[in-house]
């Protein structure tokens, strides 16, 4: 995707006692009654927007994502351990909001940023529609409505984000727990307090479906865009967290999760499908110099949204990777907790590597190119593996075994596994056989900490793994939840 330049610098600032949001100005303010007064231009400023989801010149979105949502959990290990700092402040649980000593401070600017300029996009789209959209086009008129339906989805995203950072884990009561601030405007006098995280939830939900069934429009896009697929598979995502703990599980909303994945899994008119042998190693290869063309995914039926990175830079492979030539890079290493895992005949075992300047494994799922320091790897958010694990998760916590098994068996094999590895599992194992499934799966992809909290399990990391002290994080520790940054 293009970035047209409609990027919003916003100024954040919070007050020490209540934690609101003080003040909101964009540098350049994108103007209602020109660029977003014409179909190309609404066209425009939503691409602008998704371009948001890629730091700009600073770490402001997708390298602090990656890392706050990564290094909290155990699949990670440090390859150099010492004091905290910006880059390690998540793996030590020190919340810092330092904008030097973590990266809370950056995703907290930059998810706002991109928040606000949403908002003021469909300010533009609803005033267009007023003046101009019945006398449009059916072309244009279909480009508008589909336009709205991406930047709902992208709010949606951004909130959901902020909350599984912000917010407790839904079940710790979150009909009076403190969440995010629900900033739905671009007025820079509108200051909201914080919302609770059911309220936030719920507009995150209802976000989801208006973008769902707007993007029902017949436009066609690659997936590197959003999509009614797209919706529906972050509604199943979002569900499932509110889906309850292991012990007391809702059944309601693990059956919402549920039929959000089947609606992604089987009403996309074949764009969707689970990848198998090569085609799965190759999404996640070894594509140092680029030859195998892994970076090149519009037509890859596994991802249903990703960001693309072949049309800029980004910096989120230095985490995991190092490079010599520079002599960067690589601060996180796969942790051996997750290593042993992954027998040989796992094909998830591929997606990882041996640098030869450190002699240390590395991931191969965000590969940086030789001697670059940039990724070309997409930047996945959501893929169609995710789906069959969220579904069976939201099965066994339903004790709807039969069915929970067998998605389970569906991810292991398509992994090389034997499916009598799942046969054999009883039943009350079988949640926490899928919990095990989902972290092999999904490592480096941003679930490890939430998985566990959001089901009520203490996250461990290993002596062998936390420089020769465990570390146990309960799901009720105020370490959790990030303190909203003092700007």
């Amino acid at each position: 995707m293009k970035n047209y330049a409609i990027i919003f610098f916003i100024s954040l600032l919070a007050t020490a006692c209540d934690k609101k949001i003080d003040e909101i100005s964009p540098l350049i303010k994108i103007d209602k009654d020109g660029e977003l007064s014409s179909v190309a231009g609404i066209v425009e400023a939503t691409v602008g927007n998704y371009s948001l989801l890629r730091d700009n010149s600073t770490p402001s979105y997708d390298e602090p994502l990656v890392n706050l949502s990564e290094s909290r959990g155990n699949n990670v290990t440090l390859r150099i351990f010492g004091p905290a700092e910006k880059t390690t402040d998540g793996f030590f649980y020190q919340n810092s909001n330092s904008p030097t000593l973590g990266f809370s401070n950056d995703f907290y600017r930059g998810s706002y940023q991109l928040i606000v300029s949403i908002n003021t996009t469909l300010e533009g789209i609803a005033d267009f529609e007023k003046a101009n959209l019945a006398s449009s086009s059916e072309a244009d008129r279909n480009n508008v409505l589909y336009a709205k339906g991406e930047n709902h989805f992208l709010r949606a995203l951004a909130y959901f984000n902020l909350i599984r950072l912000y917010g407790k884990p839904y079940y710790q009561n979150a009909a009076n727990s403190s969440g995010v601030a629900l900033k739905k405007t671009s007025d820079t006098k509108e200051i909201p307090a914080p919302s609770t995280v059911k309220e936030v939830y719920d507009y995150i939900t209802e976000e989801l479906k208006i973008a769902a069934q707007l993007m029902k429009t017949p436009v066609v896009k690659t997936n590197s865009f959003a999509s009614k697929e797209a919706a529906w598979a972050l509604l199943s995502r979002v569900y499932l967290y509110m889906g309850g703990s292991m012990i007391n599980p809702d059944a309601t909303y693990n059956q919402a999760a549920v039929t959000y994945a089947d609606s992604a899994l089987t009403q996309n008119n074949g764009k969707l499908a689970l990848l198998q042998g090569n085609d799965y190693k190759n999404l996640f290869a070894d594509d140092q110099d680029g030859s195998i063309g892994r970076a090149k995914f519009a037509s890859n039926k596994e991802i249903i949204f990703a960001f693309d990175n072949m049309t800029g830079n980004t910096r989120i492979g230095i985490l995991y990777n190092y490079d010599p030539l520079y002599g960067m890079g690589g601060i996180f290493m796969p942790s051996s907790d997750l290593k042993q895992l992954l027998v040989a005949q796992d094909i998830r075992s591929s997606f990882f590597r041996v640098n030869a300047a450190t002699g240390l494994t590395e991931t191969t799922k965000l590969l940086v190119l030789l001697n670059q320091l940039i990724t070309r790897a997409p930047n996945i958010f959501l893929r169609t593996g995710e789906l069959y694990l969220n579904r069976a998760e939201a099965y066994a916590k339903m004790k709807n075994y039969t069915m929970a098994r067998a998605d389970l068996s569906t991810i292991h094999t398509r992994a090389g596994l034997p499916e009598s590895d799942i046969t054999s599992i009883a039943d009350q194992d079988l949640l926490a056989a899928i919990l095990k499934e989902r972290r092999m799966e999904l490592a480096f992809e941003g679930h490890a900490g939430y998985d566990y909290f959001r089901n009520g399990l203490p996250m461990i990391r290993k002596a062998a793994d936390n420089n020769g002290k465990a570390l146990i994080i309960q799901p009720d520790d105020p370490k959790v939840v990030l303190t909203i940054p003092n700007f």
